[in-house]
């Protein structure tokens, strides 16, 4: 399996985007902003789109989930709680649950709940590789008010848990580090990967006078 990754900007917000693809049949993760440059890649490569998992409901993740799903007529799938939380709607639209495994195409995707972001994210593992969304950077975790702070704690002790070390990482955002890092690496190296008291963990991340934290790079 291959991961191609977008690097893309609107709005203000840089995004990564991705592409998984293999014997020319691909899914798209949270596509966003530029349409050509993902279409032009399908085209190019005479990739079959099979389908698009989102991995939360905000406008820099979804941007391009309609478009997509209107112009190659693939199902586009994002988790129930999401989805009846934020009434989010798409063409195609189909909810997952937690620990669902749904197939598309020649792929095994597992789904995997981490709210905290939002009331809904999830995490997409596939065949060793998890797409993160906002809920964990490879430098940090996503953004989250006070009544998300527990739950975003939570899914951080899953996904130490749950995931083998060796998992690969791809986060919908960078602060500097490349995308594609084993989760090893972050629990050496990620802050909130090392704070594993409740207290400790929720203190730091709703710390007054943080850097902006929508300095993407």
């Amino acid at each position: 399996m291959k991961v191609e990754v977008f690097l893309t900007s609107g709005q203000g917000i840089k995004n990564q985007c991705y592409l998984i693809h293999n014997d020319h049949s691909g899914i798209l993760i949270d596509p966003a902003w530029d349409y050509e440059l993902i279409s032009r890649f399908l085209r190019n490569n005479n990739i079959t789109l099979k389908g698009v998992l989102l991995t939360h409901s905000h406008h820099d993740h979804t941007d391009l989930a309609s478009t997509f799903a209107t112009y190659y007529g693939v199902p586009v799938y994002m988790s129930a709680i999401e989805i009846r939380h934020y009434d989010f709607t798409c063409p195609n639209l189909i909810a997952v649950q937690h620990l669902q495994e749904i197939i598309i195409g020649n792929y095994t995707v597992t789904v995997l709940l981490t709210p905290g972001h939002t009331k809904g994210s999830v995490c997409y593992l596939i065949d060793g590789h998890c797409f993160t969304g906002d809920t964990i950077f490879i430098e940090g975790v996503g953004i989250c008010d006070n009544s998300g702070i527990n739950s975003l704690y939570d899914s951080v002790q899953f996904i130490k848990q749950y995931l083998p070390q060796q998992t690969l990482i791809w986060p919908g955002h960078s602060f500097g580090e490349q995308p594609g890092k084993e989760l090893g690496f972050l629990l050496h190296n990620n802050i909130y990967f090392l704070l594993n008291r409740r207290d400790a963990f929720t203190d730091f991340r709703m710390r007054k006078n943080q850097p902006d934290p929508f300095s993407f790079k």
